[in-house]
């Protein structure tokens, strides 16, 4: 007796768990087929929406704007080893440019030239003109002043926030 007690006590809690068992599985079954057919959905209309609302992307574009067409007439120049520099303005000089010819790599990547029109050899006191990267030649406008006796520049490395040379000519 407590044999076949015990045997039916096995199956009837078999049995319930079976029946709950099933019951959570179907309804599982209808929370994951609901959660496929939205994903089902949304993620086409996820991808299309990413792709048409994406930028354009620039074909091709240089760090450097174009290099600007020299002036005819070389008011100044300057030459070292490692690079050249002029002074270039039009005839009537009411437009001034300097010219930036690199002979060599640079030693510093990220060197900019500062106008500097208070001789202090200070950059926050100077005028940005531009930036100078590997061999070229590189043309920046100046600013519109009249033709000076001499010009003072400033080359500064930003990253590591140090002066590499003053050019007075």
């Amino acid at each position: 007796m407590m044999h076949s007690l015990r045997r039916t006590l096995v199956r009837s809690v078999h049995y319930s768990t079976k029946i709950h068992f099933q019951n959570m599985v179907r309804g599982l079954r209808k929370r994951h087929l609901q959660i496929w057919v939205a994903l089902a959905i949304l993620i086409p209309i996820g991808v299309v929406s990413a792709v048409i609302v994406r930028p354009e992307l620039p074909k091709s574009k240089l760090l450097q704007p174009a290099a600007t067409p020299a002036l005819p007439v070389i008011l100044k120049s300057f030459d070292k080893d490692d690079y050249t520099i002029s002074i270039r303005g039009n005839s009537d000089t009411s437009m001034l440019q300097l010219q930036w010819i690199n002979k060599k790599a640079l030693t510093y990547p990220t060197a900019t030239i500062y106008e500097d029109t208070t001789n202090t050899n200070n950059i926050s006191n100077a005028l940005l003109i531009g930036r100078i990267e590997a061999r070229g030649i590189y043309r920046f406008s100046l600013s519109k002043n009249l033709v000076r006796n001499d010009y003072h520049f400033i080359v500064y490395d930003f990253i590591h926030k140090k002066v590499i040379e003053t050019i007075t000519f």
